[in-house]
């Protein structure tokens, strides 16, 4: 049977016409016109009458001004998936003061979209740049792509119906649905059957197919007539006809809470067809009916792990990360509860609202964790780059109780870097820091660490995700200051140079010192409490010494030196002489002369000397010698002993002797 489709565009040329229930009290944008708020979402029909609400705004005629969710002065503005009032799907939207105006996304698909581009600062569809225009996106589906740059907030319970006319399509099972909506089945207990499904990106047709079996593609728009999402005035008119629809939708129209786009269906007899849940032999009602006459949810439907489904609040999941350089603390306080924090969502006051509108709050309203219905999602846009970036080349500099760490981009690929994560972790692999910078930044240095082992990983982001890290593993230490001093010492006397090593952490120095001249090693010394006397050589030269002191480190301390000034000077010796008292004029007296110095024997000349007359010399063997006198003329001498000194002894005159010649 040939089928005359309705599209999106015939179903907006038909509301401008003034034909169609999309007319109807308006679940409005921010008003009044030209009012912007904070937190900007988009998206999904679903929930934007929910989220018109919390933000405040006016719905179906009922203020929620009093019943606001801000974070401090940051509200939500909540942009309707068409056009309020004449229900056109090209219209456009304004988000920020001075922004660009730029396509409404009608569905959820098409709101995580916009979110995407909003983040990646690229045109939604045609037109300008839409960067920063879009905070979150309403959505009531899960992700359509890989990653974890969308974090999905789930906000509240909700089921996918079937709105339905005729009393043939009463109870339905899930196998006819899949054989309608795959074209095998085209007439159910007698009656023919024509089958709806709402617009492309539409969460509720991705869901409702999933949950069917039936492939998201073109061949579904084939089958089916395309509709606006959640509006069975459009579709279900006459016995047969069916559609796709949110419980929660059809629940808040039918109280008269949310704007009414299925009054004419209902009034004509379109209600929601009891299904048979996977494992019951029973057929299960979507909705349950109050004694006021009101629907309310079927609690078990809702719970159904086929027709049940979360709905959810999509945010960049770098925004509502508190390490990283982006986060948005009115986003995250919104819409997410995490240990104590609740989320500005899930308070009793705005769960009230949300159950007003048909939906069932659970306890993992504002939950990030997988564990708790929690999802995360690639971007929502097949035309940007999915590469993620290269490694960052990496270095560490350490420093006393600190670490400079440093990078280089990574060689561009796909979507640029945005920030660069760098964790510090310990020899345990237990995080110590965890830092994020904007991609302008290029170093960081670590300070108040204590003395150990660490490991620094440079990861570059993009929007897409993390590249694979750099890593660079090295000690940290302290600081430490050499310092030494060396008395001034005599020749053959040993010189020690006494050295102190202090740091400013309370730390005792240990390990080991050594002072050089030059590369030559003089001595080497063990700290004690921090200190040692080292003691050198006795044979060193008589001059001044420029000696460092060389600190090697420990494990907790770094190496470190100094220099200083050792002075050795010329040793004093002591000059002794025997000799015989008197002597024939002529015989040669033997004087002998013995030079002695503190630490070593002397070497050298000494003379033996009449005044200023040398009359004999000799050389030291041993500090000693016997000098042969010449003969002496009759009569009494006085003579004493000189020694004439080297490169490591002064000259010394020994005490005056007479001998008497005879």
């Amino acid at each position: 049977m040939r089928r005359i489709r309705l599209t999106a565009t015939a179903v907006a040329a038909a509301a401008v016409a003034g034909g169609l229930a999309l007319a109807s009290p308006a679940s409005a944008d921010p008003t009044p016109a030209g009012t912007f708020r904070t937190l900007v979402g988009v998206g999904s029909d679903t929930t934007q009458d929910v989220l018109n609400a919390l933000a405040g705004d006016t719905v179906n005629g009922t203020s929620y001004a009093d019943t606001a969710v801000k974070a401090g002065s940051d509200g939500i503005a909540s942009y309707d998936a068409i056009e309020p009032g004449t229900g056109a799907v090209d219209s456009k939207i304004t988000t920020r003061k001075g922004g660009p105006s730029f396509l409404r996304p009608n569905g959820s698909g098409k709101g995580r979209t916009a979110l995407t581009d909003s983040l990646a600062g690229v045109p939604f569809g045609t037109g300008a740049s839409i960067k920063n225009q879009v905070d979150f996106a309403r959505s009531s589906g899960g992700p359509s792509a890989s990653g974890t740059a969308l974090t999905y907030i789930p906000f509240a319970r909700d089921a996918v119906g079937v709105a339905v006319k005729g009393s043939a399509l009463q109870n339905l099972t899930t196998a006819q649905l899949h054989d309608i909506y795959s074209g095998v089945l085209t007439v159910v207990n007698g009656q023919q059957v024509r089958p709806f499904i709402p617009q492309g990106g539409s969460g509720t047709r991705k869901f409702f197919l999933g949950a069917i079996g039936v492939p998201d593609d073109a061949a579904v728009d084939k089958i089916a007539t395309v509709v606006q999402e959640n509006q069975a005035d459009d579709a279900v008119k006459s016995d047969g006809d069916l559609v796709p629809f949110s419980v929660a939708s059809w629940i808040a129209q039918n109280n008269g809470i949310a704007p009414d786009h299925s009054k004419k269906a209902i009034a004509g007899g379109a209600f929601l067809a009891s299904l048979r849940l996977p494992g019951n032999q029973t057929f299960s009602s979507p909705v349950a009916v109050k004694t006021d006459g009101k629907l309310t949810p079927a609690t078990d439907f809702y719970n159904d792990a086929t027709f049940g489904r979360d709905v959810y609040n999509v945010v960049p999941s770098r925004a509502i990360d508190p390490t990283s350089v982006f986060f948005d603390k009115s986003l995250f306080d919104v819409f997410v509860t995490n240990g104590t924090h609740e989320a500005a969502l899930a308070t009793d006051t705005a769960e009230g609202v949300i159950a007003k509108f048909g939906f069932v709050n659970e306890p993992y309203n504002g939950s990030i964790n997988p564990a708790k219905h929690a999802k995360f999602g690639g971007l929502e846009d097949s035309t940007l780059p999915t590469a993620l970036p290269g490694t960052p080349a990496t270095k560490a500099v350490t420093g006393s109780g600190s670490l400079n760490v440093s990078w280089t981009a990574p060689a561009a690929t796909g979507l640029p870097v945005t920030d660069y994560r760098v964790v510090l972790t310990d020899a345990n692999g237990l995080p110590v820091q965890n830092k994020d910078f904007p991609a302008t930044t290029k170093s960081f240095v670590f300070t108040g660490l204590k003395a150990a082992k660490y490991t620094a990983t440079v990861t570059a982001n993009n929007l897409v995700g993390g590249g694979i890290p750099a890593t660079v593993t090295t000690p940290v230490k302290y600081a430490s200051h050499t310092a030494a001093t060396a008395a001034k010492v005599a020749y053959g006397t040993t010189p020690k140079v006494s050295v102190s090593v202090t740091d400013t952490h309370a730390v005792t120095a240990t390990g080991k010192v050594t002072v050089l001249e030059g590369t030559k090693v003089l001595g080497t010394g063990t700290l004690s409490g921090g200190k040692v006397s080292v003691a050198l050589s006795n044979r060193l030269s008589a001059t001044t010494h420029n000696l460092s002191v060389a600190y090697a480190g420990s494990s907790t301390l770094s190496a470190s030196s100094t220099t200083v000034k050792l002075t050795v000077a010329k040793a004093t010796p002591t000059v002794i002489t025997s000799h015989p008292t008197t002597v024939s004029h002529t015989a040669h007296a033997k004087v002998t002369a013995t030079v002695k110095a503190t630490g070593f024997v002397p070497t050298g000349k000494v003379q033996i000397m009449e005044g200023t007359k040398v009359l004999a010399t000799g050389t030291l063997a041993s500090g000693k010698v016997v000098v042969t006198l010449p003969t002496l003329r009759t009569g009494k001498h006085t003579l004493h002993t000189h020694y004439t000194g080297t490169s490591t002894t002064l000259a010394r005159n020994g005490a005056n002797f007479a001998i008497t010649s005879k």
